[in-house]
């Protein structure tokens, strides 16, 4: 959450999951994860009370789950001012038909993108002013053990400086899906912070 310029972002949502996984693939998961998801970003915006929400791709989880998609982005469209859908690798035509998608999205000095396509974004906005690549799609997590064999996982932010342009950071979203457990993100650029996401709080690792 940004407060002096009133956005909050996401990424990776996957809303519909497990309708999107039963459908299509046959898999057997309980139904919660809709309820869940909503629950807790309808929770942050009435806490934060952000002008703009910014999806920063992977608004679905696949074609299996459209019309739930559907009448969830209008859902939130009635309790923003500006509701922004940045394209994700998950987003399928039938919900980019009815709603406007945008590949990158700038907020001060920061570039949304879902990073997907991360190196054809650099090549592409390589003129660009902004300083920070904000991404998504890695799901990255990290695991803390206490030394005698409990372990708890969070959900990470991990800030990077790009090697092959050291004047860009790259910042990647830990996955908002409850369903999207993450794994340890290993890059070849300069690791700046690491920040574990539990309930209520984040905290540097």
């Amino acid at each position: 959450m940004h407060e002096a310029q009133g956005w909050l972002a996401v990424a990776d949502v996957h809303y519909g999951f497990e309708l999107n996984r039963a459908r299509n693939h046959g898999a057997l998961l309980p139904q919660w994860g809709m309820a869940a998801t909503e629950q807790r970003l309808m929770e942050l915006l009435q806490h934060y009370k952000p002008r703009t929400l910014i999806i920063n791709g992977d608004v679905m989880d696949g074609g299996g789950s459209v019309r739930e998609a559907e009448r969830f982005v209008h859902r939130l469209r009635d309790c923003v001012a500006e509701l922004v859908l940045v394209e994700g690798n998950h987003d399928r035509p039938a919900l980019k038909r009815e709603e406007r998608f945008v590949s990158w999205y700038v907020a001060g000095d920061l570039l949304f993108h879902h990073g997907h396509k991360f190196g054809r974004m650099l090549r592409e906005l390589e003129d660009h002013p902004a300083l920070v690549h904000v991404c998504g799609h890695e799901h990255p997590a990290l695991q803390i053990n206490d030394g005698a064999g409990l372990k708890l996982k969070l959900p990470a932010l991990v800030q990077d400086q790009l090697q092959t342009k050291p004047t860009l950071q790259h910042w990647i979203l830990p996955a908002f899906s409850p369903w999207a457990g993450g794994a340890r993100y290993e890059s070849p650029n300069q690791r700046l912070a690491t920040w574990g996401c539990a309930d209520g709080r984040v905290l540097p690792i």
